[in-house]
């Protein structure tokens, strides 16, 4: 791996010359390939400079997936203005402070997402105090039912005159600007806006091929957010490196996962533990044909070795690829390919990445640990984010002087030079002086057969600071027996590793990207236990 110093927009350009005429997105009924993919992208650029946008601006983007949400995307990146990426399931609120944070001029939006309504939302938020938007833009359906073609475009959009004047702004896009602003999840504090330049993201997929191999005859089965940067650089820009063809789905509904890998014979698909687990756990799985499937990244949440041996046994074809990464970093860091024993695949999130660095220090010391140890995992690299937004001081606790940025996830490589996963700084569990990461007891947990998932968490106590609560959600059919969790847990933890209570659930809070809420299950778990208290 070489690393590029290319825009986005270079490497599209440079897609659409050497496979002009491959198909580079379906979307049910419409098609495009890596030419038009180009040319409809430079003539929205061109709209956009028409209208008054220029190098720096804020624009945000809020819409499922479609192909007019990578259009925009696309034209936005070509000159220089900053797609500011929401996620689809904000409501009125949360959507107004987040254009007052990041400074949103101009707000493209699509029709909505499941139940939401955008249009009726817009119209609130615009009369709300403070809002910066100058003007909102639609990205739906036109008035014929189509995305955009080349019959959405004006003749002089399309002149010779408004494509030297976009030449111009295109060329002075570098690959060190900022490309596009993500948001931390937000599951355990206030979302931050992460600034990620054109090279730390067109780097970060070619990075993310030098270990999966995939090619132009791949068909990826894009259905993760393309608001997360999992979507963006895993999914997205592989594409547009590699060549191959992106099937669209405009989030990852169960049914359709399946419905698209049997009808549209998909090779890739990209996606977060939960997502895997529900489409093998749906009873019409043996319905339809998956093994066209031969390769995937999963990533963005824990997941046990119990768990991803359920995914493989029943996608056998599949080479499915654990990764670890954040919003902060690219997101990848560290990857499998498919020649690594299916032992370390299994239980480890790979090995790191061609020019990045990984360090663990003691959380509270700072101090370097050597190999075997545990503790904060710090990456360093061309991967690197460009800091939080209007945050200099996030940003400078988060990324020291000389470049490590501190993750907040506990960790230790083995000799092998295998990642391991232990949990969240911030979710680490104070019991009594012991530090104890939920992770390790959530994966034994998981081992039960009835278990379909778990989390565990720590809730405020007095004497011992904090209480471990394991939250289960049973398999369909099965019940939680807490005295059988109890005593399994037992044999095989410390004592003070053992969950003062286990709570069954039907469902746990989760996000867009299958994050579990914890602010929102641990005032679940609260008010479940102060109810059970006084009704003793």
């Amino acid at each position: 791996m070489e690393l590029l110093n290319k825009t986005i927009g270079d490497c599209l350009n440079v897609r659409a010359e050497e496979s002009p005429d491959k198909v580079a997105i379906e979307y049910w009924d419409q098609s495009y390939t890596w030419e038009e993919v180009d040319r409809f992208s430079d003539y929205l650029a061109g709209r956009m400079l028409a209208s008054g946008m220029k190098k720096g601006d804020h624009a945000g983007i809020w819409s499922v997936n479609t192909p007019n949400w990578i259009l925009t995307f696309f034209a936005m990146t070509k000159i220089g203005v900053v797609p500011i990426l929401i996620n689809t399931c904000y409501k009125e609120m949360e959507l107004s402070h987040l254009i007052q944070y990041a400074d949103v001029r101009y707000m493209y939006y699509g029709d909505g997402y499941k139940k939401l309504c955008y249009e009726s939302m817009t119209e609130t938020i615009r009369r709300m105090e403070g809002c910066p938007v100058e003007k909102w833009i639609p990205i739906g359906r036109d008035h014929t039912g189509k995305w955009m073609t080349e019959s959405s475009f004006t003749d002089e959009e399309k002149s010779y005159a408004r494509a030297e004047f976009l030449r111009t702004q295109k060329n002075l896009v570098k690959p060190e600007d900022t490309a596009a602003m993500l948001f931390t999840s937000g599951t355990t504090s206030v979302s931050k806006g992460v600034m990620l330049s054109h090279y730390n993201l067109v780097n970060s997929a070619q990075g993310t091929l030098d270990f999966t191999r995939w090619t132009a005859d791949d068909k990826v089965l894009l259905a993760v957010p393309l608001f997360h940067c999992f979507g963006i650089t895993s999914c997205l820009l592989t594409s547009v490196l590699d060549g191959c063809t992106i099937h669209l789905l405009k989030y990852a509904k169960t049914i359709k996962l399946l419905e698209s890998i049997d009808q549209y014979h998909c090779t890739v698909l990209n996606g977060v533990p939960s997502m895997f687990l529900a489409m093998i756990r749906k009873p019409e799985f043996y319905d339809y044909d998956t093994t066209s499937l031969r390769s995937g990244i999963i990533a963005g949440s824990a997941v046990s070795a119990k768990e991803y041996t359920e995914i493989q046994k029943y996608l056998p074809n599949m080479n499915l690829l654990p990764s670890y990464g954040q919003t902060e970093t690219s997101p990848c860091v560290t990857l499998m390919t498919d020649e690594d024993p299916y032992d370390k695949r299994a239980a480890t999130a790979g090995r790191l990445i061609a020019y990045e660095e990984l360090r663990v220090s003691d959380p509270q010391s700072g101090e370097v640990l050597s190999e075997g140890a545990t503790g904060e995992i710090e990456v360093r690299g061309y991967n690197i984010m460009q800091g939080y937004y209007k945050m200099e001081e996030e940003t400078a606790a988060a990324i020291s002087a000389d470049g490590w940025l501190k993750t907040g996830d506990l960790g230790f490589m083995d000799p092998e030079g295998y990642l391991h996963i232990i949990g969240r700084k911030k979710e680490m569990i104070i019991r009594c002086g012991e530090n104890i990461a939920p992770l390790e007891i959530e994966n034994v947990i998981s081992e039960l057969d009835c278990v379909n998932a778990v989390k565990v968490i720590g809730i405020p106590a007095e004497v011992v600071q904090e209480m471990i609560v394991a939250c289960v959600v049973p398999k369909p059919g099965r019940i939680i027996s807490e005295s059988i969790i109890i005593s399994y847990l037992t044999s095989r933890l410390a004592h003070y590793k053992i969950p003062s209570y286990v709570l069954e659930f039907s469902s746990l809070p989760m996000n867009a990207s299958g994050k579990i809420l914890l602010p929102e299950l641990k005032e679940q778990v609260i008010a479940r236990l102060k109810k059970e208290k006084e009704g003793m």
